[in-house]
């Protein structure tokens, strides 16, 4: 079975609403359902990430991001908050990669809601973490 893991951006009280995310959550309907259940019984907070490994072996890591969904940067401005959180999930992604020994992990550029400015933040904070791995991680 060929690996394949992928990280998206979530909120605590996430709903699946994006095109995106629906289609995760209509492909997989229990990643939802599981995932409410985590937030109800683990209150996580931003910067946390959370696992789900489908049937078929796929892995998605969820990286809380925002309390609340909704528009992040309804003026595409930088929210240094959610960049903040960013980073620090990411701390916790590169653990977790080293740990399960994960090659290659995708970033889906949809999954994420960064301005061009944020991207190009989120872009060096990825280059800077994952740096001194051996783990193949970028946006996708």
């Amino acid at each position: 079975m060929k690996e394949n893991h992928v990280a998206i951006e979530v909120s605590k009280d996430e709903h699946y609403k994006t095109p995106y995310l629906k289609a995760l959550k209509e492909n997989w309907p229990s990643l939802a359902k599981d995932y409410r259940h985590y937030c109800h019984t683990f209150n996580p907070k931003t910067g946390d990430i959370w696992t789900w490994t489908s049937p078929e072996g796929q892995k998605f890591f969820h990286l809380v991001l925002d309390e609340k969904g909704g528009d992040p940067h309804p003026h595409n401005l930088v929210n240094a908050d959610r960049l903040q959180s960013f980073k620090k999930a990411l701390k916790k992604l590169k653990k977790v990669a080293e740990e399960e020994d994960i090659k290659k992990l995708e970033l889906p550029l949809v999954g994420f809601h960064f301005s061009d400015q944020e991207l190009d933040l989120a872009n060096m904070m990825l280059k800077e973490t994952f740096l001194d791995t051996q783990t193949e991680i970028r946006f996708v």
